[in-house]
């Protein structure tokens, strides 16, 4: 398919799995992105079997030059990228009539319009407006809606200038990134004052005067004693799962990311009793599940000592800048050194209007409040332009 645009003529690719393309050549494109946009994690997502994939991929003088994984779901959406629980009132469930048609990731939330580096102007926004106007084809054919979910200010500030009046941005989260001083626990202990550091040492002496000692193993190592913990955890939160079902699922990531994954394990003599999975992608540490024995988890602080204070110290002799600590918990996560970032949705030429597009601005305005209310940073430049644009 090629679509002449004025940065010159474009050439349009679907690939219907990501193993259609290799994996140097899809993270050559995706440069800098997170790992939720790189070859493997798309892989990852594909295994779990959910919804049909087409990821368009744009290519000028036979290289590619841009990228868009989407995703298309007729039945159950992950209850996190589903428009209908995110949007309440303003977005009917997915199904075979009115599919979801999500790009970017649909698992991880942080999604990416992919441009390759040294990619110029105007070639990057022609190749970003072809993929737009492929995925709108795609969603208006089917007669269902488009969404970009968890967009990072980065790939919101590409598209701003390719979107129509019917387009709506929403900052639906935040991402929580803590930066690595090269000092590890000693550069990170600066940021704060004494007494502001007073709760933190305390922290992990209970971990110590529990007993704890820290492992680092990898997921084939130890994904069975993970499950029960991880289960515990989200049973908490009103998840219905078993120990066996999560022991799966990490055996499932097992065969994808033994290479490129480490479990932070809190041991009492030869027990696991807590543990934070992150994954590594470039220079930053993402963390994912973790997982607590409620009998011991608060008494010892496992999960601040495990994803905090631990992770610091591996990251900096590793050598990674950053942790990604994803959503939710903003406040625990702010007062130990992270900083917010804005997550945006888009939802190309979406029915809102009147009091169903009122009351969508209203629940981001107080999320915006209660962002900056933690850290006033989440008012960025790109947040600005985005109020700027109505």
């Amino acid at each position: 398919m090629t679509a002449s645009t004025d940065g010159g003529t474009v050439d349009l690719t679907e690939l219907v799995s990501i193993r259609d393309t290799g994996a140097a050549e899809w993270d050559a494109l995706a440069g800098d992105a997170a790992l939720y946009s790189s070859h493997l994690w798309l892989k990852y997502g594909e295994e779990l079997a959910d919804c049909d994939h087409r990821h368009l991929v744009a290519s000028a003088g036979g290289r590619p030059v841009a990228a868009l994984p989407t995703h298309r779901f007729t039945g159950t959406v992950p209850h996190f990228y589903d428009p209908s629980v995110l949007f309440p009132g303003a977005a009917e469930p997915a199904s075979a009539e009115r599919p979801l048609l999500l790009a970017g990731t649909r698992l991880g939330y942080t999604s990416e319009v992919l441009v390759a580096p040294d990619t110029p102007e105007p070639l990057a926004g022609s190749a970003l407006r072809a993929l737009l106007e492929r995925l709108r084809a795609l969603a208006s054919g089917s007669g269902g809606l488009a969404a970009a979910l968890y967009l990072t200010d980065a790939s919101v500030e590409r598209l701003l200038p390719l979107l129509g009046p019917a387009d709506q941005l929403v900052m639906m989260d935040a991402g929580a990134v803590l930066d690595i001083d090269p000092d590890g626990l000693e550069g990170y202990r600066k940021r704060f004052t004494a007494r502001q550091f007073k709760s933190r040492r305390l922290e992990m002496r209970r971990y110590d005067e529990a007993g704890c000692r820290t492992e680092v193993r990898r997921l084939s190592e130890c994904h069975r004693e993970m499950g029960p913990l991880s289960a515990q955890v989200l049973r908490r939160y009103g998840h219905p799962v078993t120990d066996e079902g999560e022991s799966e699922r990490f055996a499932l990531q097992a065969g994808l990311f033994d290479e490129d994954c480490r479990i932070l394990a809190a041991y009492q003599g030869e027990r696991m009793v807590g543990f934070t999975q992150f994954f590594f992608w470039g220079s930053t540490m993402y963390a994912r599940s973790h997982g607590l024995d409620d009998s011991i988890g608060r008494e010892a602080k496992l999960y601040f000592n495990l994803t905090y204070y631990k992770a610091v110290e591996y990251a900096a002799a590793h050598g990674y800048r950053s942790l990604d600590l994803s959503c939710d918990a903003f406040e625990a996560k702010v007062t130990r050194g992270a900083r917010l970032e804005p997550l945006w949705g888009l939802v190309l030429d979406a029915p809102w209007e009147g009091k169903v597009l009122d009351a969508v601005r209203e629940a981001e305005a107080a999320r915006r409040a209660e962002f900056a209310s933690f850290d006033p940073g989440i008012e960025t430049r790109v947040a600005q332009l985005v109020a700027a644009r109505g």
